[in-house]
């Protein structure tokens, strides 16, 4: 598939480096990973799928679908339901580790002013979630209110 990506870029990607990109891309919730079990019509159960993440949504870069059609890929349903419950215990397990950072700092810290830009992003990618799985989120929104009241006491 690099070679196929490269030659639509007109640019030489070596494996490692499209893996990095991939990497990257995850990060950034561009795309996220999938077990074979969230696939249908997978093949080997141990292999990782990428779908398009939230902050891609609803776009899909034209590499990508003129790579599908090269490569002849059918197309795959995923089990949205039970991507999105792993999705959300994995932010609700950040939200978690936020509140508890926030916990232990004092009034009128220092560093407030990056747990508010690190709060900032996680209510975006909530944002990003709730409109790429809607209404899956909801149960965060308390969670992510109450941080924001907690933030405000702080200043």
């Amino acid at each position: 598939m690099e070679k196929e990506i490269s030659y639509l870029r007109n640019s030489i990607h070596e494996t490692s480096s499209l893996k990095e990109i991939c990497i990257e891309a995850l990060k950034e919730h561009l795309l996220e990973s999938v077990s074979a079990e969230d696939v249908s019509g997978a093949g080997i159960a141990d292999n990782i799928y990428f779908i398009t993440g939230p902050k891609a949504f609803p776009e899909i870069p034209p590499e990508l679908s003129q790579v599908i059609d090269i490569l002849k890929l059918s197309v795959r349903k995923v089990n949205m339901d039970t991507v999105s419950m792993k999705l959300l215990k994995s932010f609700q397990k950040k939200v978690h580790g936020f509140k508890t950072k926030i916990e232990s700092i004092e009034v009128g810290s220092k560093e407030i002013k990056g747990l508010e830009t690190e709060y900032s992003d996680m209510l975006n990618l909530y944002y990003d979630y709730d409109s790429w799985a809607p209404g899956r989120f909801e149960t965060v929104a308390y969670n992510m209110m109450e941080i924001s009241k907690k933030l405000e006491a702080l200043k």
